[in-house]
């Protein structure tokens, strides 16, 4: 698409009500695809024999293996076959339908991505990456854009004030989980070409034989973009981007029940840059990001299981322009971390999980300062099944932070069942906090080394009801959560200072149809109020209303589609001015024939004018088209 059309045709205020046709139009073909689908099903039923849904475990909620029915927090989990039929470019891109998440780009690809959970900023929300912290100790957020799905199995998105996990899990977390080898081994091939020159190549090997197991894979991609920003009535250039990401996983099982894995993922993203509000022809940025995760598990005996890991995670973030100074910088963040779980099994309806851990932040920005900070860490956590269908934990944590003191949070949770399990309340109240960031305590004349942590106090209790055999689900959940000791820049002192309070609550809806595995119709809405308590104003960027839908189908044993929606609405901006809303719609398509499968994507499906950040263009309907190849 002619990016300078793009530019020129997006300004704010135009198209209401065209998005909303539009947005009824994407409803409606995502709701019709199940019917679909059963239809398909039934007429195919002699080719395709279709498996048996196995009830889903979750293990971030207690840091332990549990059935999603005995989890009382909320959390939504994201599994290997909805990866594959989505068949998304990065994990952002599957972010964008989770109840209660919000996602925004600052322009195409490889551009700045912030995840925002129930209200709360990119900094408040802890990522996880096989186990290892990755938010920035510098600038706090995980930039998603350069995290992309390949080789990548399972991710947890849990909801709310996490105390077990310390500082950043304020709003949740976010854990992602690299892909484990099978037995026997598979290699996969994938090649995808598209619009503003797309190219995607990915090779992978995984298997497992004996006590082994193993998962490798590269990818590498390219694309001229779009330009960063909008100028108005100006000629524009892209502003391409480019990604390697390299992952692997190797595992081992020893002495009957122990195993032991180590899996390290590695990326570097290269990217041009415009200035603000101004093309600029050589600023560009560079990071790239390694992490290890070694992981070590032992019975000790029938009641005690034993578990080590050890973590290291560090990033760069380079920029240069020969064209003026404020554009190069050198920005590195490293975390080292080393935890220790015991899991004692107190009597057959009684777990308790003790935890020690150890963290080593170090941050640095060239010619401003170089820092580290020790973190140590404890918890202790009981899980407690007071009859079949009522399951209780709590938690308490202390951290210990060498610049700002001790902070103490807890946690409490109760999945209570009724009606053979068709029936479900689910409740937790926790408290959590953010230690200050190495800009808000070191950066020159603004940084203030004596800062307070923020913190965060809230709860969530919801209602699920399956009705009957249908394979219907439904789940209300509220939420509220207040923020104190915000650290914000204050104007009286011109540093950054404990200044802030704010809160956020409301509701986030699902229904979910699923009536076998091959066949899922999943509809969420998130109602989310938040407010600056200093100027009873929302908080930016933040929207009101979250729509999303996601349809997969598979009506025979070859073909598969998935149809992706979100219509976002009732958003403001940093300064106060209202925001369109905007409706996204993604499509995946594939045909499976013997070990090959072509494929197609098409993104941005309505080819909607939007800016998830004022300013910031976003890419029009983006065609992609490709093969993957299996050999067993």
């Amino acid at each position: 698409m002619n990016n300078k059309r793009r530019s020129e045709s997006v300004r704010p205020g135009h198209g209401a009500r065209r998005r909303n046709r539009r947005w009824i139009h994407a409803v409606t073909a995502t709701m019709l695809a199940a019917p679909a689908a059963v239809a398909g099903q039934q007429s195919d039923e002699a080719e395709h024999e279709t498996p048996v849904i196995a009830e889903e475990i979750v293990v971030s909620a207690n840091r332990y293996e549990a059935p999603a029915s005995e989890v009382g927090s909320s959390v939504t989990v994201i599994a290997a076959e909805e990866i594959e039929r989505r068949n998304p470019v990065a994990v952002f891109d599957l972010l964008r339908t989770v109840p209660g998440t919000e996602v925004t780009q600052t322009g195409g690809p490889g551009k700045i991505v912030t995840v925002r959970m129930r209200g709360g900023s990119g900094a408040q929300a802890l990522v996880l990456v096989d186990g290892v912290r990755v938010n920035s100790v510098v600038g706090g957020t995980v930039d998603f854009a350069h995290l992309l799905a390949a080789n990548i199995e399972r991710i947890e998105v849990l909801r709310g004030p996490q105390a077990t996990y310390g500082s950043e899990a304020m709003t949740g977390v976010i854990s992602i989980t690299t892909g484990r080898g099978l037995p026997g081994w598979r290699l996969n091939a994938t090649g995808e070409a598209g619009t503003h020159n797309h190219r995607r190549f990915e090779l992978g090997l995984l298997g497992a034989a004996g006590p082994w197991d193993y998962s490798v894979s590269g990818t590498d991609l390219s694309t001229d973009g779009v330009s960063h920003r909008v100028i108005e009535g100006g000629a524009v250039e892209d502003d391409p981007y480019e990604n390697r990401t390299y992952s692997t996983r190797l595992g081992a099982a020893f002495l009957d029940d122990g195993r032991i894995d180590l899996r390290v993922r590695s990326y570097r993203g290269d990217n041009a840059l415009d200035g603000f509000g101004l093309e600029d022809l050589n600023a560009t940025a560079a990071q790239d990001e390694d992490t290890v995760a070694l992981a070590v598990e032992k019975n000790l005996g029938s009641f005690w299981r034993q578990t080590l890991r050890v973590g290291r995670t560090e990033a760069t973030l380079l920029g240069a322009d020969p064209d003026t100074v404020w554009n190069n910088y050198e920005i590195r963040s490293a975390i080292r971390q080393i935890d220790l779980q015991s899991d004692i099994t107190l009597a057959a309806d009684n777990l308790l999980n003790i935890g020690l851990s150890s963290e080593n932040r170090r941050g640095r920005s060239v010619g401003t300062f170089d820092e580290e900070a020790d973190l140590d860490s404890w918890f202790v956590q009981d899980q407690w099944a007071a009859t079949a269908d009522l399951h209780l934990t709590a938690a308490v944590r202390g951290d210990d932070h060498s610049a700002f003191g001790s902070e103490t949070s807890g946690r409490v949770t109760v999945s209570g069942a009724w009606s053979e399990g068709r029936g479900r309340l689910h409740a937790s109240y926790g408290s959590a906090f953010r230690a200050p960031t190495f800009n808000e305590l070191y950066f020159p004349f603004s940084g203030d080394p004596n800062l307070l942590p923020e913190t965060a106090e809230g709860y969530d209790i919801g209602v699920e009801q399956r009705l009957g055999d249908s394979g219907v689900t439904l789940d209300l959940t509220w939420f509220d959560i207040d923020f104190d000791e915000l650290i914000d820049f204050d104007l009286a002192s011109f540093t950054f200072g404990n200044v802030a309070r704010a809160s956020t609550n409301g509701a986030e809806f699902r229904l979910r149809y699923r009536p076998n595995i091959d066949y899922s119709l999943e509809f969420s809405h998130t109602y989310n109020r938040t407010q600056d308590e200093a100027t009873g104003n929302p908080l930016a960027r933040r929207p009101k209303n979250r729509t999303t839908a996601v349809a997969q189908v598979r009506p025979t044993e070859r073909f598969a589609a998935a149809l992706m929606a979100a219509f976002v609405s009732d958003r403001i901006d940093s300064d106060g001015g209202v925001m369109d809303d905007y409706t996204k719609v993604d499509v995946h398509l594939s045909y499976e024939w013997r070990s090959i499968r072509p494929f197609a994507r098409i993104e941005n499906l309505l080819d909607e004018d939007y800016f998830e950040v004022p300013g910031f263009v976003t890419p029009g309907r983006t065609i992609v088209v490709g093969v993957r190849l299996q050999r067993r």
